[in-house]
């Protein structure tokens, strides 16, 4: 009868083990429901990870800011009210060659002459954090990637209101962005002496040919003149007309004296001695007359009327070619006057600076960011995984 209590005791040390195990079944699965694999995967995993980088990996990244403003002279009066405010007192912008400049800045020419001032590449691929630096991981050594990768560190923003731009160059050493910045900004001045006088010798080229043509024109006119002169014994024939009009009249007045001396000693004594002298001379005197009157008028090829043509084409070409060649001369020195006016410069209008402070990266927002990012991804996938199974139930 003492032995019948006895198996209920068992049958109680027999379901505890069976309950306690049920028990921590149940707290092995409230576990697993709270822990949300989704939740690491999208949120606390990526946040950890940007808090490990940013926080105490990510290389600190300095950037040299300056400014400058491409110029070029103008005439002020040409402006009036507002374009005279825009365009600056004595100046005026040219946003075409600004955009040149910033292009040249960023390009592989730049690189490669600013390459053989400094060793611009082991900046960024010997300093930083293996995900900063070029090439950290050893993958793309070639020139072009390290041409991209220095593309993005270099940046120009251009403010077409007031016409300055500011270049930014950012790298892991301070004193190195402000090497690589004001060696840009040297670049941009011998581009802009190039481009100078590239515009210079465009804009005189014309002129020069101009004015050696005219030249060669002078040349060929004068040699024509020359030798019209030599060959038929004028110097100048309007001159020399003059002179044989005047010695003919002069003939005429002494053939006239002596026509009135003759009548005079006639009528007195027609038997006078110095009748046949005096005959002898008005002879002469007519013949003489009718000789420069025939040199004048014509008779002979050589005469001043027949010559008078030929000597005005010739005189008047060797003219029109000395006017020509002044007036070529004239413009070739305004177009050098407009060469010098166009003249652009690149003024530096804010040296580049020499940071003191990290302005990359920035820590905190990357970090938030990346958990704000996190949970709306997570939000997101959260919606659909709760569609999907609604759409299965």
């Amino acid at each position: 009868m003492s032995e019948q209590p006895a198996a209920p005791a068992n049958t109680a040390d027999s379901e505890q083990p069976e309950t306690r195990a049920a028990a921590a079944k149940k707290k092995k699965k409230k576990f697993f429901r709270k822990f949300n694999p989704l939740l690491w995967l999208t949120v606390i995993i990526p946040t950890l990870c940007s808090t490990v980088y940013f926080g105490l990996i990510a290389s600190d990244q300095f950037t040299s800011q300056s400014s400058f403003v491409v110029r070029s002279p103008k005439n002020q009066a040409s402006l009036n009210g507002l374009g005279a405010i825009l365009q600056g007192t004595g100046f005026s912008r040219s946003q075409d060659d600004i955009y040149t400049v910033q292009e040249y800045m960023r390009s592989r020419s730049s690189l490669d002459a600013l390459s053989k001032k400094m060793p611009v590449r082991s900046f960024y691929e010997n300093k930083g954090d293996i995900f900063s630096r070029f090439n950290g991981f050893g993958l793309q050594g070639e020139q072009e990637a390290f041409y991209q990768y220095y593309r993005e560190k270099v940046n120009i923003n251009f403010d077409a209101v007031s016409g300055i731009s500011n270049l930014n160059v950012s790298s892991f050493d301070a004193a190195e962005s402000q090497r690589i910045n004001a060696a840009l900004l040297k670049q941009g001045e011998i581009l802009i002496n190039q481009l100078n006088e590239r515009a210079r010798q465009d804009t005189i080229r014309y002129a020069e040919s101009v004015v050696a043509a005219a030249e060669d024109k002078v040349k060929d006119a004068s040699v024509q003149l020359t030798k019209f002169r030599v060959k038929n014994g004028v110097f100048d024939l309007k001159a020399q007309s003059e002179v044989q009009l005047g010695l003919v009249s002069k003939l005429q007045d002494e053939l006239i004296v002596i026509q009135t001396q003759l009548d005079q000693v006639k009528a007195v004594t027609p038997e006078n001695p110095q009748i046949p002298g005096l005959l002898a001379r008005e002879k002469s005197l007519r013949k003489e007359i009718t000789q420069q009157i025939r040199a004048i008028s014509g008779g002979s090829d050589r005469s001043l009327s027949n010559q008078a043509a030929e000597y005005q084409r010739v005189y008047l070409e060797n003219e029109l070619a000395e006017k020509q060649l002044a007036a070529a001369i004239t413009s070739l020195e305004g177009a050098k006057a407009e060469a010098d006016r166009q003249q652009l410069y690149l003024e530096i209008v804010s040296q580049p600076s020499r940071p003191d402070m990290a302005q990359k990266p920035t820590r905190i927002y990357n970090i938030v960011a990346t958990f704000v990012i996190g949970l709306i991804v997570y939000g997101i996938a959260s919606l659909l995984t709760a569609s999907i199974r609604e759409h299965k139930n």
